[in-house]
Parts: structure tokens; sequence; C-alpha cells
């Protein structure tokens, strides 16, 4: 009975001065502290391959490189931060050296990814509008679409007409969204051409915002020549 007392006694001594080993996850936000005992190797083992190494106080400590791993056996008591820098990431660690019972024998390194928050998936609100403005200089106006690409921000898509026998500069040429014959704010116009040749059209688009999702007007101007339609609420 007392030799099996003393021998579970020699089995806790000997286990309480036993070095660790461990895994540990390391991200680009977080330091992982590593315990080092005076006279004893301890091994950091990586998935990827180490390149280089930098030692905060690099005087206190004996690296080596050896495959995927790297050994550090510690000069002194000191504290210190080392750096690894491996194929496809940077590894943060803290040393701390010292006489210490509890040490780590052999550490095995994860990178840690941080989660990226996916985004939300937008549904575009698309209404198709068939409405054109035609005028006396045989300029027409085709209505495609209201989109709205975020809440209270459209977009309305159409289509220019040259039907008349001479070409049209689209200097001349502007649109722009009204209501109770107030300009909209923050209105842009884009068009796919500076000039629409005969018998030909070009592509446009508005962009704009809407506090409220009311009707406004569309005023299309060619020189002197004016016209305008109604785009009402069902189409927002």
């Amino acid at each position: 009975m007392k030799l099996l007392t003393i021998f579970g006694l020699l089995l806790l001594i000997e286990s309480a001065f036993a070095g660790n080993i461990r895994t540990i996850q390391v991200s680009s936000k977080e330091m992982r502290t590593i315990h080092l005992k005076l006279g004893q190797s301890t091994v950091l083992r990586f998935r990827e391959t180490p390149k280089k190494v930098v030692v905060g106080n690099q005087n206190y400590f004996n690296v080596e490189f050896i495959g995927n791993d790297i050994t550090i056996q510690p000069q002194g008591p000191v504290k210190t931060n080392l750096f690894v820098y491996g194929e496809y990431h940077t590894f943060g660690f803290i040393l701390k050296a010292g006489n210490y019972n509890q040490y780590d024998d052999l550490v095995n390194v994860l990178w840690k990814s941080s989660k990226m928050k996916r985004k939300k998936r937008v549904n575009l609100s698309v209404k198709t509008i068939k409405r054109s403005i035609k005028l006396k200089s045989k300029l027409t106006c085709y209505l495609e679409k209201v989109t709205e690409l975020k809440p209270k921000f459209y977009v309305l898509d159409f289509r220019l007409f040259n039907e008349g026998k001479k070409i049209i500069s689209i200097n001349d040429v502007d649109l722009f969204l009204t209501r109770s014959k107030i300009k909209l704010p923050k209105q842009r116009l884009i068009f796919s051409s500076q000039r629409i040749e005969k018998n030909l059209g070009i592509k446009g688009r508005i962009f704009f915002n809407l506090k409220k999702k009311e009707g406004f007007s569309l005023q299309l101007f060619n020189k002197d020549d004016v016209k305008k339609t109604i785009i009402s609420r069902k189409f927002l």
C-alpha cells in the first residue's frame, strides 16, 4: 500500500513539472502567450511554413527553423514579444521565460479567421413604365423603368429617339424632375452619347432622391420645345 502511495506521489510530482502540449488559435487582433522554461526548448508548430521571425529582445532567445516548426530556447528570465512571418499570415506571441513548473513543450498554432459579416441582399424594386413624350422637333422620350437602388434613392431609365432629319446635340436637350413646379434636389442626368443621329436613339438615366414616395413630373426640353408627363406614385 505504501509503495502504491509513493508511486502515485511520484507521478503527481512528475506531472506537476511536465511541459504542456496544447493547440492555440492566433489572429491579427490577438497576441497569444507562450510559457518558456530555462533549460528547455519549446516548439511552435505551424500549418504554413515560417519564413522569418522578429524577437523583441533577441539576445535572450535562441530560435531555430525546422520545417514548419520553430524551436525557442530562453537564455534568461525575460518577457518579450515574437512575430512569425509565414507564407500567408503574421503570427504574434508574448514570450514569458522563467523557472516555471508549467511551461509549453509543444504548441500547435492555428490561424483564427475573422468571420466576415455577410451583407444583406437588397431586393431592388423595379417598376416598368410604358410611356412616351414626343416633341414637335421629332424628339421622342420613351420611359422604361424606375428602380429603387436603396431606400429613397432611385434611377429612371429612358431612351431618346430622333425621328427628325437633323442631328440633335445633347447640349440642346435637358430632362429633369419636378414636383409642384419645383425641381427635385440632387438629380444627376447622364446620356450614352453626346448627340442623337437621325433615325437613331440613345439611352439615358436620371438618378434622384425622394424623401416621400409621391408622384412627380418629368420635363423634356429640346431648345424651346418643351413637354412634360406625370409619373405617379405607383411607379415608385
